[in-house]
């Protein structure tokens, strides 16, 4: 079917086919109608096209990730249960796409969207890093995968045996991985690692480098195409370039981080989300209640799916869910199709996500519970406070009365209170100083960092109060004013009751952003930190930004403002010239070069018969994940502990290993010393005031003592 939908950022009024031909002679009716046949499949490829991508992820993580967490990860036995469920979400998806109604659409947007996304995907490929030995989050992500591709589970028994009396004398656990129950437990939700454990089947260390950037070229256009649903199919292009010259998504883009897996779950749900509430209000004579009914449900619950199955990616993608419950209770009071469906697709995904939680990744949990309290408590809030409200208004009848428009007052008083947040926001550094971080080794982190770049030593400054001015550094102030001004009219026009589809918009990426901001709750030092801004934020910035670009081509079209559309094309410039001058300054620039081939050296310089002592903790996932050779490490290696040691695992009838990051621990007990690695490579910087200019040298070590 055919249909049209009425959007209110829409920029300008596109007749059907029916209207144009009535409006042309006979002789050119014919022409008209074919010219809008391609319009409407132009639009019908944009908005399945944007969706697909996560329709396969989310195929793929529900089979996956249950198979890994009970030890049943295996290529012949995931793969093709992934594809067969992937068959069988696009059997129920497909037509049901068909049903929603789409705006005719010109092909030059498709194609200039997909060539935006493609074409960052092939940059953060040709660029991407090769973080392969424990660095931070992305060398875990990579060594958890690499586990994964070669055993059927996540976790695996401490090597006690292989250290014989001394294996009470060390640790097996180490930053990554934790010991609980006498098992080694990857940090981290499951999803992202079965993702890169199959890329590594199909291409080794490669594939797993590629994998983020085919995955961040999906989101991209997952991004844009909500950005079609919102405001038109003619600011999809604009939208995909916005996000892609925005760097911290390129960055993480060109290595092992779940960001661009998160981002792709939480605007494909969204727009899911919308797709089904389209059809449920887009009643014609040709379709029936129970056609409707049916084709909003599948798309609903795949968003409920989708938007909880994110939980499966990242641990605080509860947060974005929470805020999605009140917009399904406000569904559910219009007493429209598909709400009920919602909740079933996401009782299954938070299902998943509630037992890889407490059943694989419980430690990574425990260490993050001051967050993962506040998600809860959030949810249970939104839970809650929605059933409370649903079932007061059910009960007072406020579910059967007609919705009416607010008035302008109303409108405009909430357009005031967002732009007084956003005044807020941005004077956080004249109103105060964030002291947030306790922990006592990330307080020394911070303080070693001041130091070297001359800043006052304070190691608790979490410097959050300056957030904002993390965005500006990759979007320019431009395109920060305009998404201020588009979430004000987005909320007015929420508020007066003109477009519902720009309510979960607001609530997710609105509300998730603006905590993200206030709250980072990550190490300062960038561009470390500036994967916050990925999911919600950067997202948040590009879709309001575009509505505001819409509303003013919009406004232009009218005749007391036509001056407004000379206008825009400026406006858009100024919102792309500051992402893509920092993105062309830093997007070459490679990190980690070598490191797989240095993994690979340490592997060759062991045998089956040794256990390995470390004498820190930089390459124990290696030697355990890829070299597959027992090894812990001492806490505060001292003489006779490395004797006890060395005795231990003689009397196990192994061969004893030291091995060393740095020759400052070996050196000292006048031990022979193997030079396994000496690799100069570089590594991000570690700014904490002013954005990243380029990178800093890092120098990787690995020395061995055959003792």
């Amino acid at each position: 079917m055919r249909g049209t939908v009425t959007a209110h950022c829409r920029p300008e009024h596109v007749p059907g086919p029916a209207t144009v031909a009535d409006r042309a002679g006979p002789g050119r009716q014919p022409r008209l109608q074919r010219l809008a046949a391609r319009e409407d499949l132009a639009g019908r490829v944009l908005l399945v096209a944007s969706v697909l991508p996560v329709l396969l992820a989310i195929a793929w993580l529900v089979v996956a990730v249950p198979l890994a967490a009970v030890g049943g990860f295996h290529a012949w036995l995931v793969l093709p249960l992934a594809g067969a469920t992937a068959v069988l979400l696009l059997r129920w998806a497909m037509p049901r796409l068909r049903a929603v109604p789409v705006r005719p659409a010109p092909w030059w947007s498709v194609v200039a969207t997909a060539a935006v996304a493609v074409g960052f995907a092939i940059l953060a490929a040709a660029t991407h890093s090769e973080q392969a030995v424990l660095h931070r989050d992305a060398g875990t992500y990579a060594q958890v995968g690499l586990w994964l591709s070669g055993h059927p589970g996540l976790t695996t028994p401490i090597p006690a045996d292989a250290f014989g009396s001394a294996a009470n004398a060390v640790t097996f656990a180490h930053p990554g991985f934790f010991v609980q129950d006498g098992l080694i437990v990857p940090q981290f939700m499951t999803g992202w690692p079965t993702m890169l454990a199959a890329a590594f089947w199909l291409d080794g260390w490669p594939g797993m480098f590629v994998l983020p950037a085919v995955v961040g070229g999906a989101a991209v256009f997952a991004v844009a195409g909500l950005a079609a649903r919102l405001c038109g199919a003619r600011w999809a292009a604009p939208a995909a370039l916005l996000l892609a010259l925005a760097w911290p998504m390129l960055r993480v883009s060109q290595t092992t981080y779940s960001e661009p897996l998160a981002c792709l779950m939480l605007a494909g749900g969204i727009s899911l989300l919308i797709d089904g509430w389209s059809v449920a209000a887009g009643r014609t004579r040709s379709r029936t209640d129970a056609s409707v009914r049916r084709d909003a449900g599948v798309l609903l619950g795949l968003a409920g799916l989708v938007l909880s199955g994110g939980e499966l990616v990242r641990l605080d993608m509860g947060v974005d869910f929470a805020l999605v419950v009140p917009v399904i209770g406000w569904w559910f009071l219009r007493r429209r199709a598909g709400a009920a469906a919602f909740v079933a697709g996401a009782v299954v995904g938070g299902g998943l996500g509630f037992l890889d939680a407490r059943f694989v990744t419980w430690p990574y949990l425990q260490v993050n519970w001051v967050s993962v309290r506040l998600m809860v408590l959030l949810l249970v809030a939104a839970t809650a406070g929605t059933l409370i409200t649903v079932v007061a208004l059910r009960w007072r009848g406020g579910a059967a009365r007609p919705a009416r428009r607010r008035s302008i007052a109303v409108a405009a008083a909430v357009a005031v209170a967002v732009a007084v947040a956003g005044v807020l926001l941005a004077a956080r550094p004249l109103l105060y100083v964030d002291r947030s971080i306790t922990a006592a080794g990330t307080i020394d982190y911070v303080a070693s960092h001041q130091l070297r770049l001359g800043l006052p030593v304070d190691g608790t400054r979490g410097y959050a109060e300056q957030s904002l001015s993390w965005v500006s550094w990759y979007v320019g102030w431009p395109a920060l004013v305009l998404a201020w001004f588009g979430a004000m009219a987005a909320a007015a026009g929420v508020a007066r009751g003109r477009d519902w589809r720009l309510l979960p918009v607001l609530l997710v990426y609105g509300g998730s952003g603006v905590a993200t901001l206030l709250r980072p709750a990550i190490t300062p030092d960038h561009p470390w930190a500036d994967r916050r801004l990925v999911v919600e934020v950067l997202p948040a910035v590009v879709l309001f930004a575009v509505f505001a670009l819409a509303r003013a081509a919009r406004a232009g079209r009218s005749a007391a403002t036509r001056r407004v559309l000379r206008w825009t094309p400026l406006l858009l410039v100024a919102a792309v010239v500051p992402g893509a001058l920092v993105t062309a300054q830093l997007a070459p620039l490679r990190t980690e070069m070598g490191e797989p081939a240095a993994a690979a050296a340490v592997c060759r310089a062991l045998r089956p018969t040794d256990s390995v002592i470390l004498m820190d903790t930089q390459w124990a996932p290696t030697v355990r994940n890829q070299c597959g050779v027992p090894v812990a490490a001492l806490d505060d290696p001292t003489v006779e502990r490395i004797a006890t040691a060395v005795a231990g695992v003689r009397a196990a009838g192994r061969d004893p290993v030291l091995m060393s990051s740095s020759t400052l621990t070996l050196l000292p007990y006048g031990l022979p010393l193997d030079k396994v690695v000496y690799l100069d490579t570089q590594e991000d910087q570690h700014q904490l005031v002013r954005r990243p200019d380029g990178t800093d040298p890092r120098r990787l070590e690995c020395w061995i003592v055959r003792a």
